[in-house]
């Protein structure tokens, strides 16, 4: 008799199935199942009672950085899927920005290696946009796509400047049916900047980023996803106009999505001088206007995903005072909690609108059979204590870097079990 498992009594929230529920979910094989088929066998299945706790599919992640291959050190696939699990993340998209970078099939095919040997959760891969992610040739997307080892392509990190060339990539991209996720970044206008530019900069005399290094992409990406049909898919937007023009181009029907980060969605610019290097990242903190315009957009439909763009660094690095550390925070085991407290627990967006930015709605944008309880579905799910109140603790972290702004942070919403293909990734029942 094949394994099985039974998980009673648990609310589950299911937003791609319109579950809102107490009920029992089933497992067989790795895969749901209805419960009630289930023969169970005293020594190859379990029941749990579950009851007071909440089911949602496991969580999906457009947006993390491994470090594998080049800087293990600072992350590697099975510290970062660990803590991708413990944030209940059971599918994550990888980043190409590796050394070497995933510009070609041989390296693509060799971390699939190093993911099949070493990775708790789902780890699929995004393709460079241009060689070497140096933004003057393009990668042979024809061929990355039809390999069937890439569900995007991105140069993240870098964005692609030539509009041309950028141009010539949604084209191919477009035939591919692949979307490109891409990291908004006008390198004209950055000035050096290190944070959001503004009052805060001024005080700290420190160079400030304008909003415009995004909101100038966004609108030429926006203007390429009308002229060649693909799908664009912008990256951890942080400023209020930036939304503005995601949300004309939804209205008008273009393939445009976005993300945001909970660090946009819970900080501003204001935090910076407490927070120090742990508050660096691109792009930088916004305003508590553009932190409203997230909310809005969040609530509203016209963000549909959030998004970590978990981004491990070394405790050395980002010692090294704000003007030279590099960008960026981890994010997987903090995301969940961060923005059941800012989202769900304030009344922003009801739990199965929350957890549909979190599942389906990722899933989606990279046409993935994930995020979902679906029967017949791999057994992918997340098990959560809703209000459970406490402080959040990085020194407990999974991943092999700690540099978070939310250490002793109190959240309220926490993972106390994953489930990926059937068989627990993290446990703390």
């Amino acid at each position: 008799m094949s394994e099985s498992m039974i998980l009673r009594n648990a609310r589950v929230v299911d937003p791609a199935n319109q579950i809102d529920e107490v009920r029992d979910i089933g497992i067989v094989d790795g895969r749901f199942a209805d419960p009630a088929g289930i023969r169970l066998h005293p020594t190859k299945s379990s029941v749990y009672n579950l009851k007071g706790s909440t089911i949602v599919p496991g969580l999906v992640d457009l947006h993390v950085h491994f470090r594998e291959p080049g800087f293990e050190y600072k992350e590697d696939l099975a510290s970062g899927t660990a803590a991708a699990a413990a944030g209940g993340f059971t599918t994550v998209v990888l980043m190409p920005n590796t050394n070497p970078a995933m510009d070609r099939l041989e390296r693509i095919e060799e971390l699939q290696r190093g993911i099949a040997a070493k990775a708790s959760v789902t780890c699929l891969i995004s393709a460079c946009l241009t060689v070497d992610r140096a933004g003057v040739e393009l990668s042979d997307l024809p061929g990355l796509a039809a390999s069937g080892q890439i569900v995007a392509f991105s140069d993240d990190g870098n964005c692609v400047q030539d509009r041309e060339l950028m141009l010539r990539a949604g084209k191919l991209a477009a035939a591919a049916k692949l979307p490109i996720l891409d990291h908004c970044e006008d390198e004209g206008c950055m000035q050096q900047g290190v944070l959001r530019g503004g009052a805060v900069a001024e005080r700290l005399q420190l160079p400030g980023m304008p909003g415009e290094t995004e909101s100038n992409i966004v609108r030429r990406n926006v203007e390429l996803a009308r002229e060649t049909g693909a799908h664009f898919h912008l990256q951890h937007l942080s400023y209020r106009q930036s939304v503005e023009l995601l949300r004309a181009a939804r209205r008008e029907g273009l393939a445009v999505s976005a993300e945001a980060s909970p660090h946009h969605l819970t900080l501003t610019v204001d935090e910076v001088p407490m927070l120090g290097t742990n508050s660096k990242m691109n792009p930088p903190l916004g305003t508590r206007d553009d932190r409203e315009a997230l909310w809005e957009a969040l609530a509203d439909g016209t963000i549909e995903t959030i998004a970590t763009d978990h981004a491990p660094h070394a405790p050395h690095e980002k010692a090294r005072g704000i003007q030279q550390a590099p960008f960026g925070i981890i994010g997987l085991e903090t995301a969940l909690p961060l923005s059941l407290t800012a989202l769900y627990h304030t009344g922003i967006l009801g739990l199965s609108e929350l957890i549909a930015k979190l599942t389906c709605n990722p899933a989606r944008i990279i046409h993935r059979d994930a995020g979902t309880l679906t029967f017949g579905r791999a057994a992918d799910l997340a098990i959560l204590d809703l209000d459970r109140s406490y402080a959040i603790d990085i020194l407990r972290s999974r991943s092999r870097s700690l540099n978070s702004p939310f250490h002793r942070r109190q959240v309220t919403g926490k993972v106390v079990g994953t489930i990926r293909a059937g068989r627990w990734v993290h446990r703390q029942l």
